[in-house]
């Protein structure tokens, strides 16, 4: 799987009606992924988690591992692309259920996301629910992209071509969330800050540190981000 940066375009809670009233980006990289959901009318944190992304089917008919109940009927549906688990280690509203859902490609490319989940917005009743991505990557060729785990588990760093997120569940309970955009004409700039706390490293410092580690790193090396020891979960070259 290619690394990849994907925005959210709309959410439905069957029977709703679509809608997107966020800011969505989801970072994918090898088998991990971090992602953030800022609401729209006050730029404060919806959602965000990060965890595992489990392949269980990569095309029709063939399985890597066993669905749950929720999703054994409906792998059988024609058109199937794929079809994830995604863990929460981390997850600003204490959801702990594993996600599931297939992929669809719809006509102008974007996917179509299929499954059903816990809803944050209906006492964690599980829900069906459908979510529109694009694909949105900007990378250049040999761009290093990563997700890191701090060694205590509660913090995600990661970085995908133009987009970096910085996640960390804190100890009293509380969320912090950072997100930087690459610009062109001026570097690395903040996006997104909820008052995150000083050992939430800035893209640069932890760019820097993945810049001075030796070229064969691979995930499930360590590597010290300002001072702190990270894992590495996924690193993967464009």
């Amino acid at each position: 799987m290619n690394p990849s940066a994907l925005q959210r375009i709309s959410i439905r809670w069957l029977p709703e009606s679509a809608y997107e009233d966020t800011e969505t980006i989801a970072l994918n990289v090898g088998g991990y992924f971090v992602d953030l959901r800022l609401n729209k009318n006050d730029a404060t944190i919806q959602w965000s988690r990060a965890g595992e992304r489990i392949l269980l089917q990569s095309h029709p008919g063939k399985l890597s591992l066993p669905p749950t109940r929720i999703l054994a009927p409906i792998l059988r549906l024609p058109g199937l692309l794929a079809t994830f688990r995604w863990t929460h280690i981390i997850d600003s509203l204490d959801l702990t259920i594993p996600d599931e859902a297939y992929f669809k490609k719809l006509p102008n490319g974007d996917d179509l996301e299929i499954g059903t989940t816990p809803c944050p917005f209906k006492d964690g009743v599980p829900t069906d629910y459908e979510e529109v991505w694009r694909d949105v990557t900007s990378t250049d060729p040999g761009d290093m992209c990563w997700i890191l785990q701090s060694a205590d588990g509660i913090t995600f760093l990661g970085r995908v071509g133009s987009n970096y997120l910085a996640i960390q569940k804190e100890i009293n309970g509380g969320f912090a969330a950072r997100k930087e955009d690459w610009l062109a004409s001026d570097g690395w700039q903040v996006s997104f800050d909820s008052d995150a706390q000083p050992n939430l490293p800035l893209a640069t410092a932890a760019i820097e540190a993945m810049r001075q580690r030796d070229s064969n790193m691979a995930a499930g090396d360590k590597i010290d981000v300002l001072g702190r020891q990270y894992v590495i979960r996924g690193v993967q070259r464009t």
